[in-house]
């Protein structure tokens, strides 16, 4: 069956009944009669719960791959930063102050069902601390869960926009001219918009934001269900979901699995690489150090080590001198070096997709999770 490209808008507002079942079937689960599909009839149940499990299937996919970027620009930082510190010897480096952290500033405009689950993706996987995410939307008071984690959330698109190294776009097709003309002239060259308006080509994005840097990911999916929606569990919320390897392994671009109830176009992470090699040229590497952190933050590899697989300047641009700083633009609507490299060495394709893996899982054994949940099945 053919896979068709659709806006993710509209996948999203054609499924508003099914969304705000999430939490519905929270309360209504042992009460069958209660449910929205106890009104169905037989012939309506089977598309119904195609398409809710396609729009959770797309929400996931699209916090995850954002989450994703924003850790591994975050591992990144701190790496750059120990670059950047002097070495202590090691009689003292235990008195020494541990170096100040060089997060990633994250702002993200419009607070809806999206935006919600993203924060709370981003603090929970992402290394992101509550004082690092700034929010605006229209309605902040709505926002009272988040407030309690320490966020600052505003309805001022304006100073979110102007202060911050990553900009998540959450808002409709019908905001965006709106904020377009609020943030157009003070998005700093150095922001990066990660937007998930589907419906807006990201030149014509470029052009209403005046900004130099945008990714977009672009999501596929079969038309009337291949199968693939029986090996999604919709029934989880967003974070909760990401807990499980498999449906992570399924969001990732790079991953081989072709039983993916929803695809996402693997262009996303030649702009997201291209992107955090940008970040790396502004914080002043040279060529040669900006290739050892992608390698090791990206696909996980150890610093003094050598690879047969690996990413190489040659992957990125065919210039001899320095990286220079990449049109994302360019990126987005043309085949690159790093194209062939993507599509062909499947070695390195796993590697990434290890990693990718690795952000969400990591969390649990920073928390201790890993060791604790088998006792608390074992005592339930």
């Amino acid at each position: 069956m053919r896979i068709h490209d659709f806006p993710l808008e509209t996948e999203m507002a054609s499924v508003v009944t099914a969304n705000s079942l999430g939490n519905l079937n929270d309360i209504t689960k042992d009460l069958p009669s209660l449910q929205f599909e106890n009104a169905l009839s037989e012939d309506e149940k089977g598309p119904y719960l195609i398409l809710r499990k396609r729009s959770h299937a797309i929400t996931v996919s699209a916090c995850a791959q954002a989450t994703y970027f924003v850790a591994v620009l975050n591992e990144a930082r701190q790496k750059i930063l120990h670059l950047k510190t002097p070495q202590q010897s090691k009689s003292s480096k235990f008195l020494q102050k541990a170096p100040p952290r060089d997060p990633v500033k994250i702002g993200i405009i419009g607070c809806g069902r999206i935006g919600n689950h993203l924060a709370n993706c981003l603090l929970t996987y992402a290394d992101v601390l509550p004082q690092e995410l700034l929010i605006s939307t229209r309605r902040p008071e709505t926002l009272a869960q988040l407030k309690k984690k320490g966020i600052e959330c505003i309805y001022d698109n304006v100073k979110v926009a102007s202060s911050v190294h990553l900009l998540f776009l959450c808002v409709l097709p019908s905001q965006m001219a709106t904020v377009a003309d609020d943030i157009r002239t003070i998005i700093p060259p150095h922001c990066t918009v990660y937007t998930f308006l589907s419906s807006v080509p990201i030149l014509r994005l470029r052009r209403m934001l005046n900004a130099q840097a945008i990714i977009r990911p672009e999501f596929t999916w079969e038309r009337f269900g291949g199968g693939e929606e029986e090996m999604w569990d919709c029934s989880k919320d967003v974070c909760i979901t990401l807990e499980n390897q498999e449906q992570v392994e399924m969001t990732c671009p790079l991953a081989e699995m072709k039983t993916s109830i929803v695809q996402t176009k693997e262009k996303w992470a030649e702009m997201i690489l291209y992107s955090f090699v940008n970040m790396c040229t502004r914080e002043g590497l040279e060529k040669e150090q900006t290739i050892a952190v992608t390698n090791e933050v990206v696909l996980g590899q150890s610093p003094n080590q050598e690879y047969l697989t690996e990413f190489r300047a040659l992957d990125f641009t065919r210039r001899p001198t320095l990286f220079p700083v990449f049109d994302m633009s360019a990126v987005a609507t043309n085949q690159t070096p790093l194209t062939q490299t993507i599509t062909e060495n499947h070695e390195l394709r796993a590697l990434f997709v290890k990693k990718y893996k690795d952000v969400f899982d990591k969390f649990y054994y920073w928390k201790g999770i890993k060791q604790i949940k088998p006792k608390t099945q074992e005592n339930t």
